[in-house]
């Protein structure tokens, strides 16, 4: 009769608010299940957190039992304990009751409606990224976009609890909706995004939930930092015009004081005779210094440059973030120091843009994170500071953070703080935990027994416009995982874990190109300032050098003073001087200039009104 009622037990004993126990009606419920509570107050939304069995079996009869006697009938009952969500008001305010619940209240399994209303489920296909099943039921769990983009997000598990995986659907997700995303890919897992998902272990859950299989490639772009390979393209930074505060932050070893005013004192003497200079200009400048701080610097200058990421064209930011494509930065093979100063360096261009307005707004999702932000006491990173300034004002700016890790403990814990959203899958370190259950609101200490308890596939997520943290059934992905383990030693493994090579293309024929008339390449502006073209025409005009090329006439000069051991800009500074008093381009005060003795310029001049140099 009360399974036909819908009835599932009654609340009995001392009664709270917040929590209550009740008897179980039935064999049909189970943990984390959602249950309505009826109440003066409103309709109440609970959950059930523990559910016992109670026997009259003592130790006695256990012993009887174990000697070979005889079992007697044994009467069993279940017990179970919920925990009050609370319920709506005419507001449409989350409300906790002020009130205990009625002992012999009947209790009914909740409808889809209460759930999704109470728990704030209200994101739809529409507006919302579909990250799986609510555990136990078989409603659809759609995460708000806007809040999610908006307001940062991390996902955090243990190594094989799944994170790659969530992040994976997540990414499929924002995908459909067009959302442009940039992914720091550490380990070459997300090139997979391009494939559809063929395994045929994964062909019946999809159909539990609904998806189908298929591949991104029209919206994937791959990049890596190692040279152009395969499909991936060559990502490449600017190089040109670095400030000494830019270069100290990609430094991994730090400047003293004095090497730091040797660096500065290097940059603004280049600035004197160059609008546009590189990491070579730099070195070169700073080795012209007589300070002996200067070998410091040289040597943390040439280690930079050796990464070999800097050009003078870097990769643009409106090819890295285009509306409706995901650009994936393939770290895999790059050393750890080398993708330190990429991750820093491009997150800050990307941040640099996205504020002045020239990239749309934009999702950066960074695998691995601990290497990238580490907690103080476990490592430094170049990238850190930019990392942190992403995750504190990158929302004001529309440029959204996704922070991905297996060492929740070892992650810059300012920066899972500034995460809304939060997808958490199989945790079990302790340090993990207590990170976890210190950085993120919302969860209580009995979430962290939870924690580590979740099943592989589960997640706990709260934040992206849910009032209370959930659990959810990750879906399956619809694109290859790339992140999988792979099998090696396991005879006779099922064909989604052999690792097969792929099929090399078939050599295309070769294009035919058609003659077409080439316009002849444009003159390269000038790099150097007014300046540096004036000490030029004051050497050549002394006779101190023969070439009209200025930039040509500074090297020329700069190694004569080496030579003479002066010192260089003071050297050059002296001819600027006669251009700026004396030499002009036109009408030279070549009377009044100090250097008119041994000037061939002056000495042709007077030839020529002497008449000895007429045609």
């Amino acid at each position: 009769m009360h399974e036909k009622d819908g009835i599932v037990g009654y609340i009995y004993g001392d009664v709270g608010s917040t929590e209550f126990n009740f008897a179980v009606d039935g064999q049909n419920v189970r943990k984390f299940d959602y249950i309505f509570a009826p109440h003066k107050e409103g309709n109440m939304l609970a959950q059930i957190m523990d559910i016992k069995q109670y026997s009259d079996l003592n130790i006695k009869d256990a012993d009887i039992i174990m000697k070979g006697g005889e079992l007697r009938p044994i009467s069993t009952r279940l017990s179970a304990f919920a925990d009050v969500i609370g319920y709506r008001d005419k507001k449409g305010l989350l409300q906790s009751p002020r009130s205990p619940f009625n002992a012999g209240t009947a209790l009914v399994r909740a409808n889809e409606e209460l759930i999704r209303s109470v728990l704030g489920l209200n994101a739809s296909k529409q507006n919302g990224a579909y990250i799986g099943l609510l555990k136990g039921h078989n409603i659809k769990v759609f995460l708000n976009i806007d809040a999610l983009v908006q307001k940062h997000i991390c996902i955090l598990a243990k190594t094989g609890g799944g994170k790659s995986y969530a992040c994976g659907v997540l990414i499929e997700e924002l995908l459909k909706h067009k959302i442009p995303m940039v992914i720091i890919d550490t380990h070459g897992e997300y090139h997979s995004l391009s494939e559809p998902n063929k395994s045929r272990k994964d062909q019946k859950n999809m159909e539990r939930f609904g998806i189908t299989k298929q591949g991104y490639s029209s919206q994937i772009n791959e990049y890596t930092p190692v040279g152009a390979r395969g499909k991936a393209k060559h990502l490449t930074l600017s190089g040109i015009n670095l400030e000494a505060r830019e270069i100290i932050d990609l430094l991994s070893a730090k400047l003293s004081g004095p090497q730091i005013g040797v660096l500065y004192q290097a940059i603004k003497e280049i600035k004197e005779y160059k609008k546009m200079w590189d990491l070579r200009d730099i070195i070169d400048a700073v080795n012209r210094s007589k300070s002996n701080a200067r070998w410091n610097v040289i040597a943390s200058l040439e280690s930079l440059d050796s990464i070999g990421v800097f050009s003078e064209n870097g990769t643009s930011t409106n090819d890295l973030v285009t509306k409706g494509k995901c650009s994936t930065i393939n770290m895999k093979g790059v050393p750890p120091d080398v993708q330190d100063v990429v991750v820093a360096r491009l997150t800050k261009e990307l941040f640099d843009d996205r504020k002045a307005g020239k990239i749309p707004p934009f999702l950066l999702i960074v695998e691995e994170a601990h290497n990238y932000c580490p907690e103080r006491g476990f490592g430094n990173a170049v990238s850190s500071n930019i990392l942190r300034t992403v995750a504190s004002e990158g929302r004001k700016f529309g440029m959204g953070l996704c922070i991905v890790s297996q060492r929740p403990a070892k992650v810059d814990k300012n920066i899972i703080s500034q995460c809304n959203t939060n997808i958490i899958l199989k945790v079990t370190n302790p340090n993990d935990l207590k990170a976890i259950i210190q950085s993120v609101e919302g969860l209580t200490t009995q979430t962290y027994d939870e924690i580590q308890r979740l099943p592989i596939g589960i997640a706990l997520i709260s934040g992206a416009g849910l009032q209370i943290p959930i659990m959810s059934e990750v879906r399956t992905r619809e694109t290859n995982h790339g992140g999988k383990s792979v099998g090696i030693s396991k005879p006779g493994a099922g064909e989604d874990e052999i690792y097969k090579p792929p099929k090399m293309p078939a050599t295309p024929p070769p294009i035919k190109i058609q003659e077409a008339n080439i316009e002849p390449p444009k003159p390269k502006e000038s790099n150097l300032t007014n300046k540096a073209e004036s000490v030029g025409r004051v050497a050549k005009r002394l006779g101190w050098v023969t070439t009209d090329d200025p930039d040509e006439a500074i090297k020329i000069l700069s190694k004569e003073a080496e030579n003479m051991k002066e010192n260089v800009y003071k050297y050059l500074e002296s001819l600027a001087t006669l251009a700026k008093n004396f030499c002009y381009v036109d009408n030279p005060k070549c009377i009044n200039c100090p250097m008119n003795q041994g000037c061939k310029y002056r000495t042709t001049v007077k030839n020529e009104k002497r008449g000895f140099f007429r045609k």
